[in-house]
């Protein structure tokens, strides 16, 4: 935990720094669909039958059908007119909470004639708590770390003064291009914007776990007395 600390105009200056790493612990992929057929809500899910093949697949791998969400509906019409039997883009979805199958979901997306993995975003659901901790750890070190050097100046500690904290993140672990999509998630591009691709092939030693490392610095300022004399 590298520190530094300094005493000027009767105050102690404490700067403590510390690196944390984070695990995802779900993943959304998130996949374009080409399909024959054009229906709109859950109806796709169903009717439209290249994404109920991609439902059927996912679910033989042990995906519940509550990952899927159907995000958009993209309709590609003749003429101007719009039928059941217009052509579609859809754009799925799915969220893969166990990390352990999360390989075999992406290789089989891989197979998947009409479907293109569009990204991969990584969550992590304990990184506002896990962030707030290693604050609250910093700020008690803050104090130790003051009082100890109020000791070594032969002065008291009276107070504080200010105190403030600042976070940023290292690049991902492993990342092939993209970056941070904010919040608590990590966004990686799998497909190029701008076109379509009826069939993907997973790049060799695609990304099935993910890291990232998140900087924690907190500086404290406080007020300092002289000591008693004896």
């Amino acid at each position: 935990m590298p520190e530094r600390a300094a005493a000027e105009s009767g105050l102690i200056v404490v700067e403590l720094s510390a690196e944390h790493e984070l695990e995802a612990d779900h993943v959304d992929a998130v996949v374009d669909v080409k399909a024959s057929s054009f229906f709109t809500g859950n109806a796709a899910f169903a009717n439209a039958k290249e994404v109920a093949a991609l439902v059927r697949l996912m679910e033989d791998l042990g995906v519940p059908a509550t990952a899927f969400t159907l995000q958009s509906v993209q309709a590609e019409t003749q003429e101007g007119l719009l039928t059941r039997s217009s052509s579609a883009l859809y754009t799925v979805r799915i969220r893969l909470v166990d990390m352990g199958r999360v390989g075999d979901v992406l290789a089989a997306l891989s197979g998947l004639k009409q479907a293109t993995l569009r990204e991969l975003r990584w969550g992590y659901t304990h990184e506002p708590e896990a962030r707030q901790d290693w604050l609250e750890a910093l700020a008690r070190e803050s104090v130790k770390k003051a009082r100890r050097v109020a000791a070594g100046l032969g002065v008291t500690l009276a107070g504080l003064h200010r105190f403030s904290e600042r976070t940023w993140e290292s690049r991902a672990f492993g990342a092939r291009g993209g970056g941070y999509g904010g919040g608590n998630e990590d966004v990686m591009p799998m497909a190029p914007s701008g076109g379509y691709s009826v069939k993907r092939t997973a790049a060799p030693g695609f990304p099935v776990s993910h890291r990232k490392k998140v900087h924690v610095m907190a500086t404290a300022e406080f007020q300092s007395r002289p000591a008693p004399e004896s």
